[in-house]
C-alpha cells in the first residue's frame, strides 16, 4: 500500500511490499511519483490519480499494464489496484491511498491464451515472471525469457507430460517440482484450435 499527497503526488508513506512491487528503496519515500518513477510519465496512471484527487470518487482497476524501469530496462508489470480519496475537515481530498497487487502470473497466462496477440513476445521478454511458449505437438520453443532459462538451468525436469496433457485436452495444468511452480495453459490459434502451450513459472518463496 501507500499514500500519495494529492497538491504534489508527494509519496507520504509506502509499505514493503509496494516498495517490492515498483522495484524501488525506501528512500523514495517524500519525492515526487515522477521523480522517482518517470517513465510513468507517458502512462495513464498520473492523470488517474489526478482524476481521483478532482473528482473525490475512488477508482479500480484489475490486470492493468505498468512499464517500469529496474535495472536499466523497461519490464512489463501486471497488477489489480485500487484509488482511494482521503479527505481533510474540509472535506477536501488531500490524499489518496493506494492499494496494489501483483497479477503477473494470471494475466500473463491469459494473453498466451490467444496466440493473435500481436505483441506476445514482446510480452514474453519482459514479463516479470518466467515464461515459455512452445508451438505445436513437438513443443518446440518458439520464445523464452531469461527468468525461464534461469529456473530450468535449476531444474533440468521439462514437463512434457504436462505440456501433453494440456496441448490434447485443452485445459490449464499447474504442477510443483522442487520447489517451483509451473503453470500450463493452452495457446490457440484464430479459429480456436491449439497451437501450443504457455507455461509459466514461479520459484516458492
Amino acid at each position: 500500500m501507500a499514500v500519495f499527497e494529492a497538491r504534489s503526488l508527494k509519496l507520504d508513506l509506502v509499505n514493503p511490499a509496494m516498495l517490492q512491487l515498483l522495484k524501488r528503496e525506501k528512500s523514495i519515500l517524500g519525492t515526487r511519483l515522477l521523480e522517482f518513477m518517470p517513465e510513468v510519465a507517458e502512462q495513464p496512471y498520473p492523470e488517474i490519480l489526478n482524476n481521483v484527487i478532482r473528482t473525490g470518487k475512488p477508482y479500480k482497476e484489475s490486470g492493468a499494464k505498468v512499464y517500469l524501469r529496474a535495472n536499466d530496462k523497461l519490464e512489463t508489470i501486471f497488477i489489480d489496484y485500487s484509488l482511494t480519496p482521503i479527505f481533510d475537515k474540509n472535506n477536501k481530498v488531500r490524499a489518496v491511498f493506494v492499494v496494489s497487487v501483483d497479477v503477473g502470473e494470471r494475466e500473463m497466462s491469459k494473453l498466451g491464451l490467444e496466440e493473435s496477440e500481436p505483441n506476445l513476445r514482446a510480452l514474453v521478454m519482459s514479463a516479470p515472471v518466467a515464461m515459455a511458449v512452445f508451438k505445436g505437438d513437438s513443443f518446440i520453443v518458439q520464445i523464452v525469457n531469461d527468468r525461464m532459462l534461469n529456473l530450468w538451468n535449476d531444474n533440468k525436469k521439462l514437463g512434457i507430460r504436462e505440456l501433453q496433457h494440456v496441448f490434447h485436452n485443452g485445459v490449464s495444468y499447474a504442477v510443483e517440482n522442487d520447489g517451483i511452480c509451473f503453470s500450463y495453459t493452452p495457446l490457440r490459434d484464430a479459429a480456436g484450435k491449439i497451437s501450443g502451450v504457455v507455461v509459466v513459472g514461479n520459484k516458492k518463496d
